[in-house]
Order: structure tokens, then C-alpha cells, then sequence
């Protein structure tokens, strides 16, 4: 039996690299907490674009962490142009 993966690569585009390296900041210790059996989860920066690449076994978990990493983004960048 094989066993799938699915995988999401997701570029978002910030005002600058310095509210793209911030926001980065911010999530970079939550992706180290994501159990190993749950998937994998990078965030990764070319110029002020945010990449995200996110990797589960399940397409719902993929959908799930997609949300929940945008989300995250969007919060901080919400509270860095506050």
C-alpha cells in the first residue's frame, strides 16, 4: 500500500521585507511545535514574499494548517501596522 502526502506551497506577498521577516518570526517557533506525525510545516523568505510549505498525510489536516498559518499571518500582520 502506498502511503500519500499532500503538499501546499504558499507564497504571500508582504508590504516589505521588514514586515515579511517579522511575520516570519512570529510563526517560526509555532512550526517547531507541530508534532512529526501530523506532517511538516517550513517558512521560508524571498524578498517580502512569505513561503509557506506545508506537507500532511491527510487532506484535511493539509486544509486545517493552511487556515490555521494564514491566519497566524495575518493576525501579526495585523498587530506590526497597528
Amino acid at each position: 500500500m502506498t502511503l500519500k502526502t499532500y503538499r501546499a506551497k504558499i507564497k504571500v506577498s508582504a508590504k516589505s521585507n521588514r514586515f515579511a521577516t517579522s511575520i516570519r518570526d512570529a510563526l517560526a517557533p509555532d512550526l517547531k511545535l507541530l508534532p512529526k506525525t501530523e506532517g511538516r510545516a517550513e517558512i521560508s523568505l524571498k524578498n517580502s514574499d512569505i513561503i509557506f510549505t506545508i506537507e500532511t498525510k491527510d487532506i484535511a489536516s493539509l486544509r486545517a494548517s493552511v487556515n490555521s498559518y494564514l491566519r497566524l499571518a495575518d493576525a501579526s500582520y495585523k498587530c506590526i501596522t497597528l
